[in-house]
Protein backbone atom coordinates (compact mmCIF):
# COMPACT_ATOMS: atom_id res chain seq x y z
CA UNK A 1 0.00 0.00 0.00
CA UNK A 2 1.08 3.59 -0.67
CA UNK A 3 2.92 5.13 2.31
CA UNK A 4 0.20 7.26 3.91
CA UNK A 5 2.79 9.53 5.52
CA UNK A 6 4.06 10.83 2.16
CA UNK A 7 1.19 12.14 0.02
CA UNK A 8 2.26 13.20 -3.48
CA UNK A 9 2.14 17.00 -3.36
CA UNK A 10 1.97 19.63 -6.11
CA UNK A 11 3.41 22.97 -5.06
CA UNK A 12 1.92 24.84 -8.03
CA UNK A 13 -1.62 24.12 -6.83
CA UNK A 14 -0.88 23.62 -3.14
CA UNK A 15 -2.71 20.30 -3.30
CA UNK A 16 -2.13 16.55 -3.40
CA UNK A 17 -2.62 14.30 -6.43
CA UNK A 18 -4.66 11.67 -4.61
CA UNK A 19 -5.94 10.69 -1.19
CA UNK A 20 -3.21 10.08 1.41
CA UNK A 21 -5.41 7.34 2.85
CA UNK A 22 -5.31 5.16 -0.29
CA UNK A 23 -5.20 6.79 -3.70
CA UNK A 24 -6.01 3.62 -5.62
CA UNK A 25 -9.07 2.91 -3.49
CA UNK A 26 -10.15 6.51 -4.07
CA UNK A 27 -9.81 6.10 -7.85
CA UNK A 28 -11.81 2.89 -7.81
CA UNK A 29 -14.52 4.49 -5.67
CA UNK A 30 -14.85 7.80 -7.50
CA UNK A 31 -14.05 7.11 -11.14
CA UNK A 32 -14.60 3.41 -11.76
CA UNK A 33 -17.59 2.81 -9.50
CA UNK A 34 -18.88 6.34 -10.22
CA UNK A 35 -18.94 5.58 -13.96
CA UNK A 36 -20.26 2.01 -13.44
CA UNK A 37 -17.08 0.44 -14.77
CA UNK A 38 -16.22 -2.17 -15.79
CA UNK A 39 -19.90 -2.96 -16.43
CA UNK A 40 -20.18 0.01 -18.83
CA UNK A 41 -17.80 -1.40 -21.42
CA UNK A 42 -19.10 -4.96 -21.32
CA UNK A 43 -19.95 -6.42 -24.73
CA UNK A 44 -19.10 -3.18 -26.56
CA UNK A 45 -17.07 -2.83 -29.75
CA UNK A 46 -15.36 0.31 -28.42
CA UNK A 47 -15.48 2.54 -25.36
CA UNK A 48 -14.02 6.03 -24.89
CA UNK A 49 -13.08 7.75 -21.63
CA UNK A 50 -11.92 11.37 -21.34
CA UNK A 51 -10.08 12.55 -18.24
CA UNK A 52 -9.31 16.14 -17.24
CA UNK A 53 -6.04 15.79 -15.36
CA UNK A 54 -3.61 12.93 -15.98
CA UNK A 55 -1.35 13.75 -13.02
CA UNK A 56 0.48 10.61 -11.95
CA UNK A 57 -1.49 8.36 -14.30
CA UNK A 58 -3.12 6.56 -11.38
CA UNK A 59 -6.63 6.70 -12.88
CA UNK A 60 -5.40 5.40 -16.23
CA UNK A 61 -3.50 2.50 -14.70
CA UNK A 62 -6.43 1.55 -12.48
CA UNK A 63 -8.68 1.67 -15.53
CA UNK A 64 -6.30 -0.40 -17.63
CA UNK A 65 -5.99 -3.00 -14.89
CA UNK A 66 -9.78 -3.21 -14.57
CA UNK A 67 -10.06 -3.56 -18.35
CA UNK A 68 -7.43 -6.31 -18.53
CA UNK A 69 -9.18 -8.28 -15.79
CA UNK A 70 -12.72 -7.73 -17.10
CA UNK A 71 -14.41 -10.64 -18.91
CA UNK A 72 -16.53 -9.57 -21.86
CA UNK A 73 -14.67 -6.28 -22.16
CA UNK A 74 -14.93 -4.04 -25.22
CA UNK A 75 -12.70 -4.72 -28.20
CA UNK A 76 -11.06 -1.28 -28.04
CA UNK A 77 -10.66 1.11 -25.10
CA UNK A 78 -9.63 4.70 -25.79
CA UNK A 79 -8.47 6.72 -22.80
CA UNK A 80 -7.92 10.43 -23.54
CA UNK A 81 -6.36 12.60 -20.86
CA UNK A 82 -5.28 16.23 -20.56
CA UNK A 83 -2.33 17.46 -18.54
CA UNK A 84 -0.93 20.99 -18.65
CA UNK A 85 2.01 20.29 -16.33
CA UNK A 86 3.20 16.73 -17.06
CA UNK A 87 5.35 14.96 -14.53
CA UNK A 88 8.56 13.17 -15.46
CA UNK A 89 8.34 9.38 -15.85
CA UNK A 90 10.67 8.99 -12.87
CA UNK A 91 8.31 11.09 -10.73
CA UNK A 92 5.36 8.94 -11.84
CA UNK A 93 7.24 5.75 -11.00
CA UNK A 94 8.10 7.10 -7.56
CA UNK A 95 4.58 8.37 -6.85
CA UNK A 96 2.99 5.02 -7.74
CA UNK A 97 5.69 2.74 -6.34
CA UNK A 98 3.39 1.68 -3.52
CA UNK A 99 1.17 -0.10 -6.06
CA UNK A 100 3.89 -1.63 -8.23
CA UNK A 101 2.86 -5.13 -7.16
CA UNK A 102 -0.69 -4.39 -8.31
CA UNK A 103 0.04 -2.58 -11.59
CA UNK A 104 3.13 -4.62 -12.49
CA UNK A 105 4.17 -4.27 -16.13
CA UNK A 106 1.48 -1.64 -16.75
CA UNK A 107 3.39 0.93 -14.68
CA UNK A 108 6.63 -0.03 -16.41
CA UNK A 109 4.92 0.27 -19.82
CA UNK A 110 3.64 3.75 -19.04
CA UNK A 111 7.01 5.01 -17.82
CA UNK A 112 8.95 3.37 -20.67
CA UNK A 113 6.67 4.78 -23.38
CA UNK A 114 5.87 8.12 -21.79
CA UNK A 115 5.99 10.85 -24.46
CA UNK A 116 8.17 13.92 -24.65
CA UNK A 117 6.88 16.67 -22.39
CA UNK A 118 6.02 19.05 -25.20
CA UNK A 119 2.61 20.60 -25.98
CA UNK A 120 0.93 18.16 -28.37
CA UNK A 121 -1.46 15.25 -28.74
CA UNK A 122 0.52 12.05 -28.07
CA UNK A 123 -0.81 8.56 -28.87
CA UNK A 124 0.43 5.50 -26.96
CA UNK A 125 -0.83 2.00 -27.78
CA UNK A 126 -0.96 -0.80 -25.23
CA UNK A 127 -2.62 -3.69 -27.02
CA UNK A 128 -6.36 -2.95 -27.11
CA UNK A 129 -5.94 0.03 -24.78
CA UNK A 130 -5.04 3.31 -26.50
CA UNK A 131 -3.92 6.31 -24.49
CA UNK A 132 -4.05 9.79 -26.03
CA UNK A 133 -2.09 12.09 -23.73
CA UNK A 134 -2.71 15.75 -24.47
CA UNK A 135 -0.07 17.94 -22.90
CA UNK A 136 -1.83 21.31 -23.02
CA UNK A 137 -4.30 23.56 -21.26
CA UNK A 138 -7.66 21.77 -21.35
CA UNK A 139 -9.39 25.04 -22.26
CA UNK A 140 -7.22 25.36 -25.36
CA UNK A 141 -7.11 21.73 -26.43
CA UNK A 142 -10.51 20.27 -25.55
CA UNK A 143 -12.37 22.39 -28.16
CA UNK A 144 -10.03 20.89 -30.79
CA UNK A 145 -10.61 17.27 -29.76
CA UNK A 146 -12.46 15.09 -32.28
CA UNK A 147 -14.06 11.83 -31.13
CA UNK A 148 -16.18 10.54 -34.05
CA UNK A 149 -17.98 7.89 -31.99
CA UNK A 150 -18.46 10.13 -28.96
CA UNK A 151 -17.33 9.95 -25.35
CA UNK A 152 -18.83 7.26 -23.12
CA UNK A 153 -17.45 8.31 -19.73
CA UNK A 154 -15.85 11.37 -18.16
CA UNK A 155 -13.32 11.37 -15.33
CA UNK A 156 -13.45 14.93 -14.01
CA UNK A 157 -10.22 15.01 -12.08
CA UNK A 158 -7.57 17.68 -11.69
CA UNK A 159 -7.07 19.75 -8.60
CA UNK A 160 -10.00 21.09 -6.62
CA UNK A 161 -11.91 24.04 -8.14
CA UNK A 162 -10.79 26.28 -5.28
CA UNK A 163 -7.15 25.45 -6.05
CA UNK A 164 -7.38 25.29 -9.86
CA UNK A 165 -10.37 27.39 -10.99
CA UNK A 166 -8.92 27.82 -14.50
CA UNK A 167 -9.81 24.22 -15.37
CA UNK A 168 -13.45 24.15 -14.21
CA UNK A 169 -14.83 26.52 -16.84
CA UNK A 170 -17.72 26.91 -19.27
CA UNK A 171 -15.34 25.71 -21.98
CA UNK A 172 -15.04 22.37 -20.20
CA UNK A 173 -18.79 21.98 -19.71
CA UNK A 174 -19.65 23.12 -23.25
CA UNK A 175 -17.30 20.61 -24.82
CA UNK A 176 -18.46 17.80 -22.59
CA UNK A 177 -21.91 18.31 -24.09
CA UNK A 178 -20.44 18.56 -27.62
CA UNK A 179 -18.50 15.31 -27.34
CA UNK A 180 -20.74 13.09 -25.20
CA UNK A 181 -22.87 10.26 -26.44
CA UNK A 182 -26.42 10.08 -25.16
CA UNK A 183 -26.34 8.71 -21.62
CA UNK A 184 -22.57 9.19 -21.30
CA UNK A 185 -21.58 8.95 -17.65
CA UNK A 186 -19.49 11.32 -15.57
CA UNK A 187 -17.96 11.25 -12.10
CA UNK A 188 -15.86 13.66 -10.06
CA UNK A 189 -14.35 13.88 -6.60
CA UNK A 190 -15.67 17.45 -6.29
CA UNK A 191 -19.26 18.42 -5.52
CA UNK A 192 -18.67 22.18 -5.84
CA UNK A 193 -21.87 24.05 -6.58
CA UNK A 194 -20.71 25.82 -9.75
CA UNK A 195 -19.50 22.50 -11.18
CA UNK A 196 -22.90 20.89 -10.56
CA UNK A 197 -24.71 23.90 -12.02
CA UNK A 198 -22.42 24.03 -15.07
CA UNK A 199 -23.01 20.37 -15.86
CA UNK A 200 -26.76 20.60 -15.29
CA UNK A 201 -27.01 23.58 -17.64
CA UNK A 202 -25.46 21.47 -20.42
CA UNK A 203 -27.85 18.55 -20.10
CA UNK A 204 -26.26 16.37 -17.43
CA UNK A 205 -28.33 14.88 -14.65
CA UNK A 206 -26.06 15.28 -11.62
CA UNK A 207 -26.27 13.42 -8.32
CA UNK A 208 -24.44 13.84 -5.04
CA UNK A 209 -23.00 10.67 -3.57
CA UNK A 210 -20.81 9.73 -0.62
CA UNK A 211 -17.19 10.66 -1.30
CA UNK A 212 -14.14 8.59 -0.51
CA UNK A 213 -12.64 8.50 2.97
CA UNK A 214 -12.97 11.76 4.80
CA UNK A 215 -14.52 13.50 1.82
CA UNK A 216 -18.24 13.89 2.42
CA UNK A 217 -19.54 14.33 -1.15
CA UNK A 218 -18.70 13.52 -4.76
CA UNK A 219 -20.87 13.67 -7.88
CA UNK A 220 -21.93 11.27 -10.61
CA UNK A 221 -24.30 11.74 -13.50
CA UNK A 222 -25.17 11.07 -17.12
CA UNK A 223 -25.82 13.10 -20.26
CA UNK A 224 -29.47 13.43 -21.23
CA UNK A 225 -28.94 15.28 -24.52
CA UNK A 226 -29.08 13.75 -28.00
CA UNK A 227 -25.33 13.28 -28.01
CA UNK A 228 -22.89 12.38 -30.75
CA UNK A 229 -24.61 10.30 -33.42
CA UNK A 230 -21.54 8.29 -34.37
CA UNK A 231 -21.73 4.61 -35.26
CA UNK A 232 -20.53 3.39 -31.88
CA UNK A 233 -20.38 -0.26 -32.81
CA UNK A 234 -18.31 0.35 -35.94
CA UNK A 235 -14.85 -1.16 -35.58
CA UNK A 236 -14.56 -3.16 -38.78
CA UNK A 237 -11.57 -4.25 -40.82
CA UNK A 238 -11.17 -2.36 -44.09
CA UNK A 239 -9.14 -2.92 -47.23
CA UNK A 240 -6.83 -0.02 -48.03
CA UNK A 241 -4.66 0.64 -51.08
CA UNK A 242 -1.68 2.95 -50.70
CA UNK A 243 -0.19 4.45 -53.86
CA UNK A 244 3.45 5.47 -53.45
CA UNK A 245 6.39 3.65 -51.92
CA UNK A 246 8.23 6.57 -50.30
CA UNK A 247 8.04 7.70 -46.68
CA UNK A 248 4.45 8.95 -46.94
CA UNK A 249 3.17 5.74 -48.54
CA UNK A 250 5.08 3.21 -46.49
CA UNK A 251 4.28 5.03 -43.23
CA UNK A 252 0.60 4.96 -44.19
CA UNK A 253 0.78 1.24 -44.95
CA UNK A 254 2.50 0.65 -41.61
CA UNK A 255 -0.13 2.54 -39.61
CA UNK A 256 -3.03 1.01 -41.52
CA UNK A 257 -1.78 -2.52 -40.88
CA UNK A 258 -0.91 -1.69 -37.27
CA UNK A 259 -4.58 -0.72 -36.80
CA UNK A 260 -5.67 -4.15 -38.09
CA UNK A 261 -6.75 -3.27 -41.63
CA UNK A 262 -5.63 -4.99 -44.84
CA UNK A 263 -3.03 -2.89 -46.66
CA UNK A 264 -1.64 -3.22 -50.21
CA UNK A 265 1.15 -0.90 -51.33
CA UNK A 266 1.57 0.16 -54.98
CA UNK A 267 4.82 1.64 -56.33
CA UNK A 268 5.44 2.37 -60.00
CA UNK A 269 9.23 1.90 -59.70
CA UNK A 270 10.86 -1.48 -59.12
CA UNK A 271 11.85 -0.74 -55.50
CA UNK A 272 10.76 1.31 -52.51
CA UNK A 273 11.88 4.90 -51.92
CA UNK A 274 12.88 5.81 -55.48
CA UNK A 275 12.71 9.57 -54.79
CA UNK A 276 13.83 11.82 -51.93
CA UNK A 277 12.87 9.10 -49.44
CA UNK A 278 15.76 7.05 -50.81
CA UNK A 279 18.47 9.14 -49.14
CA UNK A 280 20.90 7.22 -46.97
CA UNK A 281 20.65 9.57 -44.02
CA UNK A 282 18.22 12.24 -42.91
CA UNK A 283 17.84 14.44 -39.84
CA UNK A 284 14.58 14.61 -37.92
CA UNK A 285 13.74 17.93 -36.32
CA UNK A 286 10.50 19.84 -35.78
CA UNK A 287 9.72 22.99 -37.69
CA UNK A 288 10.19 25.96 -35.39
CA UNK A 289 7.76 28.86 -35.10
CA UNK A 290 7.89 31.77 -32.68
CA UNK A 291 4.16 31.60 -31.97
CA UNK A 292 2.05 28.57 -31.14
CA UNK A 293 -0.48 27.64 -33.78
CA UNK A 294 -1.48 24.87 -36.16
CA UNK A 295 2.00 24.58 -37.67
CA UNK A 296 3.81 24.23 -34.35
CA UNK A 297 1.14 21.92 -32.94
CA UNK A 298 1.47 19.62 -35.95
CA UNK A 299 5.25 19.43 -35.88
CA UNK A 300 5.35 19.05 -32.09
CA UNK A 301 3.08 16.01 -32.37
CA UNK A 302 5.01 14.68 -35.36
CA UNK A 303 8.35 15.06 -33.58
CA UNK A 304 7.01 13.30 -30.49
CA UNK A 305 5.64 10.44 -32.61
CA UNK A 306 8.92 10.00 -34.52
CA UNK A 307 11.05 10.05 -31.36
CA UNK A 308 8.69 7.51 -29.80
CA UNK A 309 8.85 5.17 -32.79
CA UNK A 310 12.61 5.38 -33.25
CA UNK A 311 13.23 4.90 -29.53
CA UNK A 312 10.77 2.08 -29.00
CA UNK A 313 11.00 0.19 -32.25
CA UNK A 314 14.50 0.80 -33.48
CA UNK A 315 15.69 -1.80 -35.94
CA UNK A 316 19.43 -2.21 -36.63
CA UNK A 317 18.81 -1.71 -40.34
CA UNK A 318 17.46 1.79 -39.69
CA UNK A 319 20.93 3.16 -38.86
CA UNK A 320 19.19 5.35 -36.29
CA UNK A 321 21.26 7.53 -34.02
CA UNK A 322 19.77 9.78 -31.33
CA UNK A 323 22.73 12.14 -31.14
CA UNK A 324 20.80 15.39 -30.64
CA UNK A 325 20.90 18.52 -32.78
CA UNK A 326 22.08 22.10 -32.41
CA UNK A 327 20.24 24.75 -34.42
CA UNK A 328 22.45 27.81 -34.76
CA UNK A 329 20.96 31.23 -34.05
CA UNK A 330 23.09 32.60 -36.87
CA UNK A 331 20.68 35.33 -37.96
CA UNK A 332 18.81 37.93 -35.88
CA UNK A 333 15.51 36.41 -37.02
CA UNK A 334 16.47 32.94 -35.80
CA UNK A 335 17.76 34.30 -32.51
CA UNK A 336 14.46 36.07 -31.87
CA UNK A 337 12.38 33.06 -32.92
CA UNK A 338 14.38 30.57 -30.87
CA UNK A 339 14.34 32.67 -27.73
CA UNK A 340 10.61 33.21 -27.96
CA UNK A 341 10.05 29.49 -28.53
CA UNK A 342 11.99 28.67 -25.37
CA UNK A 343 10.15 31.31 -23.36
CA UNK A 344 6.61 30.72 -24.63
CA UNK A 345 6.53 27.35 -26.39
CA UNK A 346 5.84 25.32 -23.21
CA UNK A 347 8.49 22.69 -23.96
CA UNK A 348 10.06 21.14 -20.89
CA UNK A 349 13.73 22.13 -20.72
CA UNK A 350 14.80 18.50 -20.78
CA UNK A 351 13.74 18.47 -24.46
CA UNK A 352 14.63 21.99 -25.62
CA UNK A 353 17.22 24.45 -24.33
CA UNK A 354 18.79 27.68 -25.55
CA UNK A 355 22.60 27.53 -25.19
CA UNK A 356 25.19 30.23 -25.48
CA UNK A 357 28.14 29.62 -27.78
CA UNK A 358 30.33 28.16 -25.03
CA UNK A 359 27.62 25.74 -23.93
CA UNK A 360 26.90 24.82 -27.54
CA UNK A 361 30.59 24.11 -28.08
CA UNK A 362 30.59 21.68 -25.16
CA UNK A 363 27.59 19.86 -26.63
CA UNK A 364 28.95 19.88 -30.18
CA UNK A 365 32.43 18.66 -29.25
CA UNK A 366 34.11 21.40 -31.28
CA UNK A 367 34.26 25.20 -31.32
CA UNK A 368 30.95 26.89 -32.11
CA UNK A 369 30.63 30.65 -32.55
CA UNK A 370 26.83 30.95 -32.33
CA UNK A 371 24.24 30.54 -29.65
CA UNK A 372 22.02 27.60 -30.47
CA UNK A 373 18.80 25.78 -29.77
CA UNK A 374 19.53 22.27 -28.49
CA UNK A 375 17.24 19.26 -28.95
CA UNK A 376 18.79 16.25 -27.19
CA UNK A 377 16.27 13.71 -28.59
CA UNK A 378 16.83 14.72 -32.21
CA UNK A 379 19.02 12.59 -34.42
CA UNK A 380 19.38 10.98 -37.81
CA UNK A 381 18.01 7.90 -39.52
CA UNK A 382 18.13 6.34 -42.97
CA UNK A 383 14.89 7.33 -44.77
CA UNK A 384 15.47 4.54 -47.29
CA UNK A 385 15.74 1.91 -44.58
CA UNK A 386 12.86 3.45 -42.65
CA UNK A 387 10.66 2.88 -45.72
CA UNK A 388 11.71 -0.76 -45.76
CA UNK A 389 10.97 -1.08 -42.06
CA UNK A 390 7.50 0.38 -42.54
CA UNK A 391 6.72 -1.86 -45.51
CA UNK A 392 8.08 -5.12 -44.06
CA UNK A 393 5.50 -7.88 -44.48
CA UNK A 394 3.07 -5.70 -46.44
CA UNK A 395 1.96 -6.87 -49.87
CA UNK A 396 3.69 -4.57 -52.36
CA UNK A 397 3.02 -4.39 -56.10
CA UNK A 398 5.75 -2.77 -58.18
CA UNK A 399 5.63 -1.37 -61.70
CA UNK A 400 2.15 0.08 -61.26
CA UNK A 401 1.36 2.40 -64.19
CA UNK A 402 0.24 5.94 -63.42
CA UNK A 403 -2.61 6.49 -62.75
CA UNK A 404 -4.36 3.23 -61.72
CA UNK A 405 -7.08 4.65 -59.41
CA UNK A 406 -10.79 4.78 -60.31
CA UNK A 407 -14.14 4.77 -58.54
CA UNK A 408 -15.95 1.45 -58.34
CA UNK A 409 -19.33 1.31 -56.66
CA UNK A 410 -19.02 2.56 -53.09
CA UNK A 411 -15.26 1.92 -53.09
CA UNK A 412 -12.24 2.16 -55.31
CA UNK A 413 -10.31 0.12 -57.86
CA UNK A 414 -6.52 0.21 -57.91
CA UNK A 415 -4.55 -1.91 -60.38
CA UNK A 416 -7.63 -4.05 -61.03
CA UNK A 417 -8.17 -4.76 -57.30
CA UNK A 418 -11.09 -3.51 -55.19
CA UNK A 419 -10.60 -1.52 -51.96
CA UNK A 420 -12.69 0.31 -49.40
CA UNK A 421 -10.21 3.20 -49.15
CA UNK A 422 -7.23 4.58 -51.05
CA UNK A 423 -4.36 6.76 -49.80
CA UNK A 424 -2.52 8.69 -52.51
CA UNK A 425 1.03 9.24 -51.24
CA UNK A 426 2.89 9.62 -54.52
CA UNK A 427 4.32 13.12 -54.25
CA UNK A 428 3.56 15.55 -57.07
CA UNK A 429 2.28 12.65 -59.18
CA UNK A 430 -1.09 12.94 -57.42
CA UNK A 431 -1.87 15.62 -60.01
CA UNK A 432 -2.11 12.84 -62.59
CA UNK A 433 -5.48 12.01 -61.00
CA UNK A 434 -7.57 14.41 -63.08
CA UNK A 435 -9.69 15.95 -60.27
CA UNK A 436 -6.47 16.90 -58.43
CA UNK A 437 -4.53 18.38 -61.34
CA UNK A 438 -4.89 21.92 -59.99
CA UNK A 439 -3.53 21.07 -56.54
CA UNK A 440 -0.82 23.71 -55.82
CA UNK A 441 2.22 21.47 -55.39
CA UNK A 442 5.62 21.57 -57.01
CA UNK A 443 8.98 19.88 -56.69
CA UNK A 444 12.22 21.20 -55.23
CA UNK A 445 15.54 19.67 -56.23
CA UNK A 446 17.89 18.87 -53.37
CA UNK A 447 21.41 17.45 -53.54
CA UNK A 448 23.05 15.96 -50.47
CA UNK A 449 26.77 15.36 -50.15
CA UNK A 450 28.67 12.58 -48.39
CA UNK A 451 31.80 13.95 -46.76
CA UNK A 452 34.42 11.45 -45.69
CA UNK A 453 35.08 11.50 -41.95
CA UNK A 454 38.00 13.83 -41.35
CA UNK A 455 40.20 15.40 -38.72
CA UNK A 456 38.55 18.82 -38.57
CA UNK A 457 35.15 17.28 -37.70
CA UNK A 458 36.55 14.44 -35.62
CA UNK A 459 35.11 15.73 -32.34
CA UNK A 460 31.57 16.31 -33.61
CA UNK A 461 29.06 14.72 -31.21
CA UNK A 462 25.75 16.12 -32.43
CA UNK A 463 24.10 17.15 -35.69
CA UNK A 464 24.46 20.81 -36.62
CA UNK A 465 21.80 22.84 -38.45
CA UNK A 466 22.66 26.29 -39.78
CA UNK A 467 20.67 26.83 -42.99
CA UNK A 468 22.39 23.70 -44.21
CA UNK A 469 23.27 20.78 -41.98
CA UNK A 470 26.01 18.31 -41.16
CA UNK A 471 25.38 14.98 -39.46
CA UNK A 472 27.65 13.22 -37.02
CA UNK A 473 30.05 10.70 -38.58
CA UNK A 474 28.55 7.28 -39.17
CA UNK A 475 29.84 4.46 -41.39
CA UNK A 476 32.86 6.61 -42.17
CA UNK A 477 31.12 9.72 -43.49
CA UNK A 478 29.16 12.84 -42.59
CA UNK A 479 26.12 13.91 -44.60
CA UNK A 480 25.95 17.51 -45.77
CA UNK A 481 22.73 19.04 -47.00
CA UNK A 482 21.12 20.32 -48.88
CA UNK A 483 20.69 22.39 -51.98
CA UNK A 484 17.24 23.90 -52.48
CA UNK A 485 16.46 24.47 -56.15
CA UNK A 486 12.80 24.80 -57.04
CA UNK A 487 13.75 26.04 -60.52
CA UNK A 488 15.60 22.84 -61.52
CA UNK A 489 14.12 19.56 -62.74
CA UNK A 490 17.38 17.87 -63.77
CA UNK A 491 18.51 14.98 -61.53
CA UNK A 492 22.09 15.10 -62.87
CA UNK A 493 24.61 15.49 -60.06
CA UNK A 494 26.32 18.87 -59.93
CA UNK A 495 29.82 19.39 -58.54
CA UNK A 496 28.97 22.98 -57.64
CA UNK A 497 26.22 21.75 -55.30
CA UNK A 498 28.69 19.64 -53.34
CA UNK A 499 31.01 22.63 -53.00
CA UNK A 500 28.11 24.88 -51.98
CA UNK A 501 27.10 22.39 -49.27
CA UNK A 502 30.68 22.40 -47.98
CA UNK A 503 30.83 26.20 -48.15
CA UNK A 504 27.75 26.48 -45.91
CA UNK A 505 29.45 24.24 -43.36
CA UNK A 506 32.64 26.32 -43.41
CA UNK A 507 30.63 29.53 -43.02
CA UNK A 508 28.88 28.05 -39.99
CA UNK A 509 32.12 26.72 -38.45
CA UNK A 510 34.86 29.24 -39.29
CA UNK A 511 37.29 27.44 -37.01
CA UNK A 512 37.26 24.55 -39.46
CA UNK A 513 37.63 26.68 -42.55
CA UNK A 514 41.41 26.40 -42.81
CA UNK A 515 41.18 22.64 -43.02
CA UNK A 516 38.37 22.58 -45.57
CA UNK A 517 40.82 21.88 -48.38
CA UNK A 518 41.31 18.45 -46.80
CA UNK A 519 37.66 17.55 -47.38
CA UNK A 520 37.07 14.47 -49.50
CA UNK A 521 33.68 13.99 -51.13
CA UNK A 522 32.48 10.40 -50.85
CA UNK A 523 29.42 10.65 -53.08
CA UNK A 524 26.22 12.60 -53.50
CA UNK A 525 22.57 12.14 -54.42
CA UNK A 526 20.00 14.45 -56.01
CA UNK A 527 16.26 13.99 -55.67
CA UNK A 528 13.03 15.98 -55.68
CA UNK A 529 10.92 16.83 -52.66
CA UNK A 530 7.27 17.79 -53.08
CA UNK A 531 6.11 21.00 -51.42
CA UNK A 532 2.85 22.92 -51.41
CA UNK A 533 2.21 26.58 -52.08
CA UNK A 534 2.11 27.36 -48.35
CA UNK A 535 4.95 24.94 -47.42
CA UNK A 536 2.65 22.84 -45.22
CA UNK A 537 1.85 19.17 -45.93
CA UNK A 538 -1.40 18.13 -47.62
CA UNK A 539 -3.05 15.42 -45.54
CA UNK A 540 -6.67 14.33 -45.38
CA UNK A 541 -9.77 13.50 -47.38
CA UNK A 542 -9.38 14.38 -51.06
CA UNK A 543 -11.53 17.02 -52.69
CA UNK A 544 -11.67 18.54 -56.17
CA UNK A 545 -11.58 22.12 -57.27
CA UNK A 546 -15.28 22.28 -58.14
CA UNK A 547 -16.54 21.29 -54.73
CA UNK A 548 -16.19 17.58 -55.43
CA UNK A 549 -15.60 15.27 -52.50
CA UNK A 550 -14.22 11.75 -52.80
CA UNK A 551 -15.30 9.55 -49.88
CA UNK A 552 -12.64 7.00 -49.05
CA UNK A 553 -9.86 8.77 -50.97
CA UNK A 554 -7.11 10.35 -48.85
CA UNK A 555 -3.99 12.37 -49.68
CA UNK A 556 -0.60 12.46 -47.98
CA UNK A 557 1.85 14.62 -49.88
CA UNK A 558 3.93 17.83 -49.90
CA UNK A 559 5.96 16.77 -46.87
CA UNK A 560 8.98 18.80 -47.97
CA UNK A 561 12.13 18.75 -45.89
CA UNK A 562 10.45 17.46 -42.71
CA UNK A 563 9.03 14.31 -44.26
CA UNK A 564 10.46 11.88 -41.71
CA UNK A 565 8.20 13.53 -39.13
CA UNK A 566 5.17 14.68 -41.09
CA UNK A 567 4.69 11.46 -43.07
CA UNK A 568 4.35 9.43 -39.86
CA UNK A 569 1.96 11.91 -38.20
CA UNK A 570 -0.10 12.14 -41.38
CA UNK A 571 -0.27 8.36 -41.66
CA UNK A 572 -1.59 8.08 -38.13
CA UNK A 573 -4.22 10.78 -38.66
CA UNK A 574 -5.51 9.25 -41.90
CA UNK A 575 -5.69 5.84 -40.21
CA UNK A 576 -7.78 7.38 -37.41
CA UNK A 577 -10.13 8.87 -40.00
CA UNK A 578 -10.50 5.56 -41.84
CA UNK A 579 -11.12 3.69 -38.58
CA UNK A 580 -13.48 6.14 -36.87
CA UNK A 581 -11.05 6.46 -33.95
CA UNK A 582 -10.42 9.56 -31.83
CA UNK A 583 -8.15 11.84 -33.82
CA UNK A 584 -4.51 12.07 -32.80
CA UNK A 585 -4.31 15.60 -34.17
CA UNK A 586 -6.39 18.63 -33.15
CA UNK A 587 -9.23 19.83 -35.38
CA UNK A 588 -7.49 23.14 -36.17
CA UNK A 589 -4.37 21.27 -37.32
CA UNK A 590 -6.40 18.91 -39.52
CA UNK A 591 -8.16 21.93 -41.05
CA UNK A 592 -4.78 23.48 -41.93
CA UNK A 593 -3.62 20.20 -43.49
CA UNK A 594 -6.81 19.65 -45.46
CA UNK A 595 -6.40 19.28 -49.25
CA UNK A 596 -9.26 21.73 -49.82
CA UNK A 597 -7.73 24.62 -47.88
CA UNK A 598 -7.19 26.62 -51.10
CA UNK A 599 -10.68 25.96 -52.40
CA UNK A 600 -12.82 29.09 -52.51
Amino acid sequence: MQDMREPVYNQRFDDIYFSPEDGLAETRHVFLRGNKLPQGWQDQKRFTIVETGFGTGLNFLACRQAYDESPGRCERLDFISFEKYPLAPSAIAKALSGWRDIFGHRLDDLCAHYPLRIPAFHRLDFGNVHLTLIFDDVNRALPELVVPCGVDAWFLDGFAPAKNPAMWTDTLFDNMARLSRHNASMASFTAAGHVRRGLAARGFDVFKERGYGRKRDMITGHFTGAGVAGAKQENTKRSVAIVGGGLAGTAAAYKVRQRGHDAVLFERADDLAPGASGNERGLYNPRFTAMRGAISDFYNAAYGAACHLLTDQTHPALCHRACGALHFANTPEKDKRFRRLVEEGDWHDSHLRYLDAAQASDVAGLAVEHDALYLPESGCVSPRDLCRFYAAGIKTIYGTPQFPVSRKGGGWSVGGMDFDDVILACGADIRAFAPLEMLPVHTVRGQVTKLAANEFLAGLKTNLCYGGYVSVAQDGYHMLGSSFQKWLDDPTLRDEDDHDNLAKLVAALPSCGGAAHQAVFAGSRASFRTVSRDHFPIIGLACGGEGQDFPGLYLSTAHGSHGILSSLAGAGQITDMISGDPWRLPQNVVDHLHPGRWRA
